[in-house]
């Protein structure tokens, strides 16, 4: 992984800090990514630095963990969490937020060793599927046979699932949580989450053409954004592709959205299973020609204020 490289390092060059701050605020937040990967986990040589497991994010603001997404980063996350908390008398507690419900998204949660520790308690968020399941329902029924052995009903921890709409306003703690639908054909959700004076928006899979006015008012005066940008379609598995999809790079199109915004830095993840080391060190060159203040997620990232 690259935790042990900046984003725009050699491989014999050495970082100063795997840390980014984000600003010198005293009030605490930091996002840990543990998963950057789309489609499927990439564990080969030449994804080493930037990571080969599928999206997992994890936010830290004031008391309250939150957990954006369960792909296969969730495992590492599990294990970390569980073993540097077996003092706390009182269990486990997170959030997790899930976009949707494709692969990527989800095929780390049956591994989250957390969720079958009784005492541990869990918080589960996500939208409503293409085909009218809940979070619960789509979560439950990947840990059916013939899938998998061991069934949901087997975790122990306490588990509480909470079913989300668009534009929906809530609270978790004292961080304000709105969704926002990002992708109508995907049915993915976008999170805002304000604490303080401090707003992070996580939004993936999103489809900029359908609903950029929305999506730049969810956007607007963020501290940090994570966003989908780098992702190279996988011609195999289309016939064609339309004029808008090759008119720009997946980049390009987050980077012209948040021109027009008060984005204070840039994250960039859910990265194909084709762009290696290389491809990914040469389009952070690129998209910081355009934008400077972002980064390529990898594996190990930690921003922090």
């Amino acid at each position: 992984m690259k935790t042990a490289l900046s984003p725009l390092a050699t491989n014999d060059q050495k970082p100063s800090s795997s840390t980014d701050t984000l600003s010198q605020k005293e009030s605490r937040v930091s996002v840990k990514f543990w998963g950057v990967r789309g489609s499927v986990p990439t564990p080969v040589v030449t994804n080493q630095r930037y990571g080969g497991n599928t999206i997992c994010v994890e936010v830290t603001m004031g008391e309250q963990r939150l957990i954006l997404d369960s792909g296969t980063g969730v495992v590492g996350l599990g294990d970390y969490i569980q073993e540097t908390s077996q003092t706390e008398k009182s269990g486990i507690e997170a959030h997790l937020l899930f976009t949707h419900t494709h692969w990527d998204r989800i095929q780390g949660f049956p591994f989250f060793r957390p969720a079958f520790v009784p005492g541990n308690r869990f918080s589960v968020y996500g939208g409503i599927a293409l085909n009218g399941a809940s979070i619960k329902h789509c979560l439950t029924d990947q840990m059916l046979r013939p899938h998998f052995s061991v069934p949901l009903q087997n975790m122990l921890a306490e588990l509480n699932f909470h079913t989300l709409q668009n534009r929906d306003n809530f609270q978790i703690g004292d961080i304000s949580v709105e969704t926002l639908l990002t992708n109508a054909a995907t049915g993915a959700l976008g999170y805002r989450l304000t604490w303080q004076d401090f707003v992070i928006v996580y939004a993936t899979d999103t489809s900029i053409e359908q609903n950029e006015p929305d999506l730049l008012a969810f956007i607007d005066q963020a501290d940090l954004f994570i966003h989908d940008g780098t992702y190279s379609d996988l011609s195999y598995l289309h016939h064609t592709e339309t004029p808008e999809q090759l008119a720009l790079h997946p980049w390009e199109k987050g980077i012209t959205l948040i021109e027009k915004a008060n984005i204070k830095k840039l994250a960039l993840l859910h990265h194909s299973p084709i762009q290696n080391d290389v491809i990914l060190d040469q389009l952070e060159l690129d998209i910081r020609d355009r934008y400077p203040n972002a980064v390529v997620a990898y594996e190990g990232l930690v921003i922090e204020h």
